[in-house]
């Protein structure tokens, strides 16, 4: 779906680049998690990906065309990067016009689920430019949303929402992206949010590429073992998926019953659990390391 090859921006007036030789691909209905500390330079690679940037160097391909090189390449792509509507028309009417523009009227039976889904319906009529900066940010990802995109490019889409409200939109990311096949790049601060919806990881560093990996889709329950104990015990029941690293066994709660039924009879038995408790995100263990 997408191809971000060699890519590199440096801003007049700097003498370095603020995003550098940055290259991956995104594959049909694959959730990339954006992630990085402020200033990384995520902002920018979403922005050149989007087309309001020119790159200093590299170039981006959408479905096997350079987005550079010719118009309206980006015609099924929802964005929401910085919030942008019209402040001075209401919530609704900028829907409408959204998809006027882009001739999807037969869509505007989308306007109604997707202001309900981003907690706007109630405040359908009203002018945005009053609003709080959740709710620009609320009806910035509505415009994203509506017109149905092959793929999307979020920045920080949780912003805003209550839990309710989060958790709805991950569940209909992830329906989007197993059933319909859309492709999307999510950048978020919001990490455990991310680690419950993507497939992949890109980490950004210093405006250049500093990892990328695999998701864990599961959270993981930690067990605390006694020191004082001889663990080799444990040796043949490790797997992908219960981890042994110094006292501490990392179980998925992916684990099926039998193993999981093995592995609590041999820490029992033998007296090994010293405490538990769950580790819901990994993704903060990048952040602490950088």
């Amino acid at each position: 779906m997408l191809k971000v090859e060699k890519l590199s921006k440096k801003f007049v007036g700097n003498d370095f680049y603020s995003l550098r030789d940055v290259s991956f691909e995104v594959n049909r209905g694959e959730i990339i998690g954006l992630i990085g500390k402020n200033g990384a330079g995520k902002s920018t690679l979403l922005k050149m990906i989007a087309k309001s940037l020119r790159p200093t160097e590299g170039d981006v391909f959408y479905k096997g065309e350079s987005i550079f090189a010719k118009d309206n390449v980006l015609h099924d792509v929802g964005i929401m990067i910085d919030p942008v509507f019209y402040p001075e028309m209401s919530v609704i009417e900028n829907l409408k016009f959204y998809l006027r523009l882009h001739r999807r009227e037969d869509l505007f039976e989308n306007i109604e689920p997707t202001l309900k889904m981003v907690e706007l319906w109630e405040a359908r009529h009203r002018k945005p430019k009053g609003f709080s900066f959740g709710m620009k940010q609320r009806t910035a990802l509505a415009i994203a949303l509506v017109a149905e995109p092959d793929f999307l490019l979020l920045d920080e889409p949780f912003v805003g929402l209550d839990p309710v409200g989060i958790q709805k939109l991950i569940e209909i990311l992830q329906d989007w992206s197993s059933k319909r096949q859309i492709s999307m790049i999510i950048s978020s601060h919001q990490l455990g949010e991310l680690e419950a919806l993507c497939d992949r990881y890109i980490y950004i560093e210093s405006g250049q590429l500093a990892d990328a990996f695999e998701g864990q889709s599961h959270p993981s329950v930690v067990f605390h073992l006694d020191k004082n104990k001889d663990l080799s015990i444990l040796q043949g029941i490790l797997s992908d998926k219960i981890q042994l690293h110094d006292f501490q066994l990392d179980v998925s709660t992916s684990i099926d019953q039998v193993d999981l039924q093995e592995m609590l009879l041999l820490l029992v038995q033998h007296q090994l659990i010293e405490s538990m408790g769950v580790r819901e995100n990994h993704l903060k263990d990048i952040f602490m390391k950088g």
